[in-house]
């Protein structure tokens, strides 16, 4: 399965209709009808028209490890590890890695749910995010790259989009 993972930066643009499956973030909805959402953060993070977009989006699946979610029709409880891969990331383990980005969890939602085979990531550049400064962007770029090497083992590959932080991964 080829599964395109969207955030909402820059090279969100260079996606094309040629994925078996779509997942976006939080309110990705704005810009492309996602067939899943992946949202780490509570609905009160997103004020005005963010959480209107989010409360207004029908996937057929939302996925969060926030149970404020759970009132909605496609909620599904995912469990994230309480420690970071800043050394390996472990894709055996029933819960699921966590970085300071949701798209990070999308790419292991795509593999362990979705049995991807194919990851593409669009829009998750990173250059203008308003909450990722520059030490917490080298963690995240430090996850991805443990990610994508246990994806390679598993015979998954992670392909990267655009000019963002994740370029040379």
């Amino acid at each position: 399965m080829k599964v395109a993972v969207l955030g909402m930066g820059p090279s969100l643009n260079l996606l094309t209709e040629d994925y078996d499956l779509t997942i976006g973030v939080n309110d990705i909805w704005k810009y492309y009808k996602s067939d899943v959402i992946v949202c780490l953060d509570k609905r009160s993070v997103f004020a005005g028209e963010r959480g209107v977009t989010i409360d207004n989006s029908h996937p057929s699946a939302f996925y969060s490890h926030i149970v404020n979610w759970d009132t909605r029709p496609d909620f599904q409880k995912i469990s994230l590890l309480h420690y970071y891969p800043d050394t390996v990331c472990n894709l055996d383990l029933p819960q699921l890695n966590k970085s300071y980005c949701s798209p990070f969890v999308a790419c292991q939602i795509a593999f362990k749910i979705y049995r991807a085979k194919e990851i593409h990531l669009f829009g998750v550049d990173m250059t203008n995010h308003p909450h990722l400064d520059r030490k917490l962007c080298a963690k995240i770029k430090i996850h991805f790259r443990n990610l994508k090497a246990a994806l390679q083992l598993k015979n998954c590959d992670l392909i990267v989009h655009g000019e963002g932080i994740l370029k040379d991964i």
